[in-house]
């Protein structure tokens, strides 16, 4: 099967919600992230006092501002509008995990939002010119690192609910996937212009850069299995290559790149706790063999 028909029938399963166990559906997370959603746009969630991250309302939406330090200790300071209709219009489009990819790298917000990290200086003030790439990386990962890690429990009452990329910005937190989308989103945009993918692990989720993308600053950073691409922790600050030591079970680029069936098979069980995660590697498994 062609990768686009994999991709279109993997995102067709998860959509209609398809049943991963006799106990848990598809159908049963959407219907209660839905509920959740509608309320979200009218009340997002609170940021704490304390965040790096601040926001108020205006009359047509929100004025985000973000600080943080990159793993070189530059500071940055970054603000930015997103329109209510915007967040509204985001919150009550559903998404399973492949289409959340997909969505995130065609974001017009997050292309504003990277073209305006492209054009911003650490100190909070436009720059006079472009900073090198290797700075504007670093900034862009610090960026995702500076908003606070939740679980969708939590900040949410759903068991499973992806966020959209305008959702994790105005509310300012996110699980590995929310967040992980959120970089993917920024460095595929035109100012990076990098190939990504994401990097699944038992329960867990990071971003994956081709290795051919990166500065040469990180030409000897690791790569993931398949060798074509480099794993970029979005919840806990790392080194570019640095990861949870977990096996990795698939990486998705433009279609499936790879994916370990024993891997799969060894941590199953973990795996049904996130039910659309196993039907998305299951259903990429059963056609595409390693």
């Amino acid at each position: 099967m062609k990768r686009r028909e994999l991709l279109d029938t993997a995102l067709d399963r998860v959509a209609l919600g398809a049943v991963v166990s006799s106990v848990v559906e598809l159908s049963d997370l959407r219907s209660a992230a839905l509920s959740l959603s509608a309320g979200e746009p009218a009340r997002p969630t609170p940021i704490d006092a304390e965040s790096a991250v601040s926001r108020e309302r205006t009359a047509g939406g929100y004025a985000m501002t973000y600080e943080w330090t990159d793993r070189s200790g530059r500071e940055w300071r970054l603000e930015f509008p997103l329109e209510r209709s915007a967040y509204r219009e985001a919150a009550d489009e559903p998404h399973g995990y492949l289409s959340g990819f997909e969505a995130a790298k065609a974001s017009a917000h997050v292309e504003r939002l990277t073209e305006a990290l492209a054009d911003a200086s650490t100190t909070g003030e436009r720059a006079r010119r472009s900073l090198p790439e290797s700075v504007r990386l670093e900034g862009a990962i610090g960026l995702v690192h500076s908003l606070e890690y939740t679980t969708d429990v939590e900040s949410t009452g759903a068991p499973d609910y992806i966020r959209t990329v305008e959702e994790t910005l105005v509310d300012g937190c996110g699980d590995c996937e929310d967040l992980t989308y959120l970089l993917v989103g920024m460095l595929s945009q035109s100012t990076f212009g990098y190939r990504t993918a994401m990097v699944i692990l038992p329960g867990h989720m990071l971003a994956g850069i081709h290795r051919d993308d990166l500065p040469a600053a990180y030409a000897d950073a690791p790569t993931l299995p398949g060798g074509t691409y480099v794993g970029i922790e979005c919840t806990t600050p790392r080194p570019v290559g640095d990861f949870k030591d977990e096996p990795v079970l698939a990486v998705y680029g433009d279609g499936l790149e790879y994916i370990d069936q024993s891997a799969i098979a060894d941590t199953g069980e973990d795996l049904l706790r996130d039910p659309a995660q196993f039907q998305t590697i299951a259903a990429a498994s059963a056609s595409h063999p390693h």
